[in-house]
C-alpha cells in the first residue's frame, strides 16, 4: 500500500482532498438502478485521476433503508443491495492500492428498529439490552415533552406496548436513540469501530455525533422562532449535550489505538461554529468537526470571508479547519448559487474551497456542476422530503441524483431504471464531455487541485488575509518562504485592486477563459493595481519552494 506522505510530516488528513461518495447514486454495477460498491471500485482510476485523496462513502451496512441506509439493522455486514463484504474488501484494497483512503460512516446515535439489540430491547424490561436505548414510563397519550421527529415532523416518542414505555427516535420512528450513559452500550459501539479499523478503514465520519447524548431531565426544548425542519425549537436538550466530549475523548482513544493516523470527522448537529469547534477538544477530542456554515452562506465576497474568519477565531490552538460547499443532506452549491452566471461562480466557489487554509470535502458531481431540480410527489424516496412536500422543499433527493457519467441512457450510471431521476442535463453535462474539454468546469476543479498538490503553501500555509474591493475576497498563503496570493471576484462587475508580484499560478474570467487573453500558467505579475474582470480569478505565487 503506497500513500502519499507530506515532506512537512503532517498528518495526512490535513493536505488530503476529500471526496464524498452516496453509494446509492455513484455507479451501479449490475443494472439493478442502485450504486454499489463494486460500482465505486471499477470507479477508481477515475477518482485518482480526478486527484482526491480520500473517500468518504455514506452508510452501505445492512439496512431496511427507512432512511436509506442511516437506520442500520446490523453494523458488521454490508447491505446486499451494495454487495458484500468481500466487495467492502476489494474496494479498500484497490483503493489503498491507488493510494487513496477511506473513510466510511459511522451511524450510532441510534440503529434501525430491527437490529437484533432493540428486538431484545424492546421485548421487556429485564432484558440485558432494554437500558441500551431510551425509554420513558408511558402514562396515558401525553408524550414525555416536546421533542420532534426531524424526518416525520411528529413526536420523537413512539410506543411500545410490551413494557409499557415510550421509545426515543428524533430522526424516524424506525431509528430508536442509543443511550449513550450505558456501559456496556458504549462498549459495543466501540467494538464495532474497532471491527473496521481492524478491516484497515481510514477513519469515521460520525453521523450527528453531537446528538449522542440527551438531557437526563428530559426537559422540553424552548420555542425558537425559524423556518428549518426544527419546528420552532432551540434543541438543547435532545441535542448538544456537554457530555459529548467525555466520548469523543473515548472515540479518540480507540481510534490512537491503530496505526497509520485514523481520523474522526463528526457531524455537529446546527450551524454553531463555536459548537464545531469545541469538538476538537484540547487536542483529545474529534480530529475534524464539519463547519456547516459555508452550506447556508449567501453568495458573496464578505459573507464567505466573515464565516471563514468566524471558524479560524473559534477554533482551539493546533486544531484544524475543514470546508465544504455541498454535501447529501443540503442543497448542492450549483443549485444555490446557480440563479445566474451558475458556471462562473462554481469556478469561484472551487478555487476558494481549494484554497482556504482547511481540509477541502467535495461532494460527488460538484466537479461538472450537478444541480438539483424539484422532483414530482411520485419520484420522491426521501422520508423527510415526503413528510414535507409539497410545502417546504427539504427534502434531500434533489442533491442524491445519480451520477452523470456520460450521455448513454442512464448517464453511465446504469444500465436499468435509476432509483432517482437522472437530472436532464445529463446529454451535455456529465463526466466524459467535460474531461474531453480543457476549458470545463471539471478540468478546472482537477487543475485546482493539481496545484494544491505542487503548492505546499496552499496545504499547509499560514493564511493572511489581504485588503480588496467589494465582491473580492482575497488573502495569501505562506510556507518555508513560498508564498501564494489568492484573488477572488464574487461579483459581475470588473474591480481594481492591488496584486502582488510574482508568476501566474492560475487565471480565469468568463471572456477570457482559462489562460486566454489573460496570464497563462508561469508568466509574471508585477506588484502593481491590476483590474480583475467580473467573476475573474487569478492566484499567484512568489518566493521559492
Amino acid at each position: 500500500m503506497t500513500m502519499t506522505t507530506h515532506r512537512h510530516n503532517a498528518p495526512w488528513w490535513q493536505t488530503a482532498v476529500f471526496y464524498q461518495i452516496y453509494p446509492r447514486s455513484f455507479q451501479d454495477s449490475n443494472g439493478d438502478g442502485v450504486g454499489d460498491l463494486k460500482g465505486i471500485t471499477s470507479r477508481l482510476d477515475y477518482l485518482s485521476q480526478f486527484g482526491v485523496d480520500a473517500l468518504w462513502i455514506s452508510p452501505f451496512f445492512k439496512s431496511p433503508m427507512r432512511d436509506f441506509g442511516y437506520d442500520i439493522s446490523d453494523y458488521r455486514a454490508v447491505d446486499s443491495l451494495f454487495g458484500g463484504m468481500d466487495d467492502f474488501r476489494e474496494l479498500l484494497a484497490a483503493a489503498h492500492g491507488r493510494g487513496i483512503r477511506v473513510v466510511i460512516d459511522l451511524v450510532v446515535n441510534h440503529s434501525s428498529d430491527e437490529h437484533p439489540w432493540f428486538a431484545e430491547a424492546r421485548s421487556s424490561r429485564s432484558n440485558p439490552k432494554h437500558d441500551w436505548y431510551i425509554w420513558r414510563p408511558m402514562n396515558g397519550p401525553r408524550r414525555p415533552n416536546n421533542w420532534v421527529s426531524l424526518f416525520e415532523q411528529k413526536s420523537a416518542w413512539q410506543p411500545n406496548p410490551a413494557t409499557g414505555e415510550w421509545f426515543l427516535g428524533t430522526f424516524t420512528r424506525n431509528q430508536p436513540e442509543f443511550d449513550w450513559r450505558n456501559p456496556e452500550l458504549r462498549k459495543a459501539i466501540y467494538d464495532v469501530a474497532r471491527f473496521w479499523l481492524d478491516l484497515g478503514a481510514d477513519g469515521f465520519r460520525m453521523d450527528v455525533a453531537t446528538a449522542y447524548v440527551k438531557d437526563d431531565q428530559f426537559r422540553s426544548n424552548p420555542f425558537k422562532w425559524n423556518l428549518s425542519p426544527d419546528i420552532f425549537q432551540e434543541h438543547i436538550y435532545d441535542r448538544n449535550r456537554p457530555e459529548v466530549h467525555g466520548i469523543f475523548r473515548e472515540f479518540r482513544a480507540v481510534a490512537q489505538s491503530y496505526p497509520g493516523d485514523r481520523v474522526l470527522i463528526g457531524e455537529t448537529h446546527g450551524r454553531d461554529p463555536a459548537l464545531a469547534a469545541s469538538c476538537h477538544g484540547s487536542g483529545d477530542e474529534l480530529h475534524m468537526a464539519f463547519n456547516f456554515e459555508f452550506l447556508f452562506s449567501p453568495w458573496g465576497a464578505r459573507a464567505f470571508r466573515e464565516r471563514a474568519e468566524r471558524w479560524y477565531k473559534f477554533l482551539p490552538q493546533g486544531a484544524w479547519p475543514n470546508f465544504t460547499l455541498s454535501n447529501h443532506d443540503q442543497r448542492r452549491h450549483y443549485a444555490r448559487y446557480g440563479k445566474r452566471d451558475a458556471d462562473a461562480r462554481a469556478r469561484v466557489a472551487a478555487a476558494m474551497l481549494l484554497c482556504l487554509r482547511g481540509t477541502p470535502f467535495l461532494y460527488y458531481g460538484e466537479e461538472i456542476g450537478m444541480t438539483c431540480r424539484r422532483l414530482g410527489r411520485a419520484a420522491l424516496r426521501d422520508p423527510l422530503g415526503i413528510a414535507t412536500w409539497p410545502l417546504s422543499g427539504y427534502g434531500r433527493d434533489p442533491e442524491r441524483t445519480p451520477m452523470q457519467w456520460d450521455d448513454s441512457p442512464g448517464a453511465g450510471f446504469t444500465s436499468g431504471t435509476p432509483w432517482l431521476p437522472v437530472n436532464p442535463d445529463f446529454p451535455t453535462r456529465n463526466v466524459r464531455a467535460q474531461m474531453a474539454d480543457p476549458g470545463s468546469l471539471w478540468s478546472w476543479y482537477a487543475g485546482l487541485i493539481r496545484l494544491r498538490k505542487a503548492e505546499p503553501a496552499l496545504a499547509l500555509g499560514s493564511l493572511t488575509w489581504l485588503d480588496a474591493p467589494p465582491d473580492v475576497m482575497a488573502w495569501t498563503r505562506e510556507l518555508d518562504g513560498r508564498s501564494v496570493s489568492v484573488y477572488l471576484n464574487f461579483g459581475p462587475r470588473r474591480r481594481e485592486l492591488a496584486v502582488r508580484g510574482g508568476s501566474a499560478l492560475a487565471a480565469w474570467s468568463p471572456t477570457r477563459g482559462y489562460g486566454k487573453g489573460g496570464p497563462n500558467r508561469g508568466d509574471a505579475v508585477p506588484a502593481s493595481r491590476r483590474v480583475l474582470e467580473g467573476y475573474g480569478i487569478l492566484i499567484v505565487g512568489e518566493g521559492t519552494r
